[in-house]
């Protein structure tokens, strides 16, 4: 065989594997080869919303949930809807609808919140604002006793906050914020979901200015703090991965402290008032583009509890799993004593699930 020939071979023979290589593992990464069965002991009824509550929190002294709510096929077609905003409603009331709270900008459009309550009981809520403009911002609020409204305390702006999604605050001034892509063009940002390609980031703002503390994630969507402030954890979408990092006290540095792989594509995740860490995510990427498109065709959802050691994830629990009839598509999951509630970025409820005992 001539050396040129044999040469060509051994070339085309690297490129196929590679290109098989990255085929498998971006259909991995979609979750092609996953299956989702069905699964969940208790209870589920839904409370009607506008489109999109994609993100819940809960606040256990004033016994409220705070929902934030964009309309995201809307905002895809270039039409934000009216309705967008934040939504609370009273745990303790079966009964109770969501509310939209007053005080809020204009041009307001949020997707991650997060809440900090000082030692005085001063509660602050950060929201992630997708401006109809197409610029990003972090808008914090007061919220008085009762919430019946929120106090706009500002807006915080940079250039850093390229593709924010998921925020955790650490008191009323200092928050993480996730950019699922840190590339600007569409074309890049479609390459970076289907390669898998790891060059998101994660942002610290001390206060003052917004620093760079983590690199090289892939679609970062859900970050929470631990409740004693002192590690961090990401939800990487598409590498289907938990990540841990210790959080620096002073500096708000990272460090990795070790991660978890988990079979779904990951989204928001939240503290319950004991500590236990929850996951939401959307087993296959496929059927989530579907339903994107196609609010008939919802995707299927799944709710992990994740069990920590020493700030470390060991195991990803499932506790609810549905193939898209009850909900498409979850994105947030919050919990409350052994109540469960579930939402979702493109559906029009959220499910008020009382787990099993």
């Amino acid at each position: 065989m001539r050396p040129a020939l044999r040469a060509a071979i051994t070339a085309g023979s690297i490129v196929l594997v590679t290109a098989i290589a990255l085929a498998v593992r971006s259909l991995t990464a979609y979750g092609v080869f996953t299956d989702v069965t069905p699964n969940f002991s208790g209870s589920c009824k839904p409370i009607a919303t506008p489109s999109g509550p994609g993100d819940i929190l809960i606040d256990v002294p004033s016994g409220l949930a705070f929902v934030s709510v964009t309309d995201r096929r809307a905002r895809a077609a270039g039409k934000p809807s009216p309705r967008d905003g934040i939504y609370a409603f009273a745990l303790k009331d079966p009964a109770s609808h969501l509310r939209k709270l007053a005080g809020t900008p204009s041009d307001f459009h949020p997707y991650g919140i997060s809440l900090a309550r000082d030692s005085h009981g001063q509660v602050t809520l950060f929201a992630i604002n997708r401006r109809a403009s197409g610029e990003n911002s972090i808008e914090t609020f007061g919220v008085p006793a009762g919430a019946a409204k929120l106090d706009h305390l500002g807006s915080i702006e940079s250039d850093e906050l390229v593709d924010p999604e998921s925020i955790a605050a650490l008191d009323g001034e200092r928050f993480y914020v996730t950019n699922t892509h840190a590339t600007v063009s569409s074309f890049g940002r479609w390459l970076d979901d289907m390669l898998v390609l790891p060059r998101a980031n994660i942002l610290y703002f001390n206060g003052y200015t917004f620093r760079v503390v983590a690199t090289a994630l892939n679609t970062p969507r859900g970050v929470a703090a631990s409740p004693d402030g002192n590690y961090l954890y990401v939800a990487e979408a598409y590498n289907r991965r938990l990540m841990a990092f210790s959080v620096g006290q002073l500096s708000g540095a990272l460090q990795e402290a070790g991660n978890l792989a988990v079979p779904a594509n990951l989204d928001h995740l939240a503290f319950d008032a004991k500590g236990h860490l929850w996951l939401a995510g959307q087993p296959k990427a496929f059927a989530m583009a579907d339903y994107r498109d196609d609010p008939s065709k919802p995707a299927p959802s799944e709710i992990f509890n994740v069990v920590l050691s020493a700030g470390v994830p060991q195991a990803a629990t499932p506790v609810y799993a549905n193939a898209g009839g009850q909900i498409g598509g979850a994105s947030t999951a919050a919990v409350s004593g052994d109540r469960l509630f579930v939402g979702s970025a493109y559906d029009r409820k959220i499910l008020d699930c009382t787990m099993a005992q």
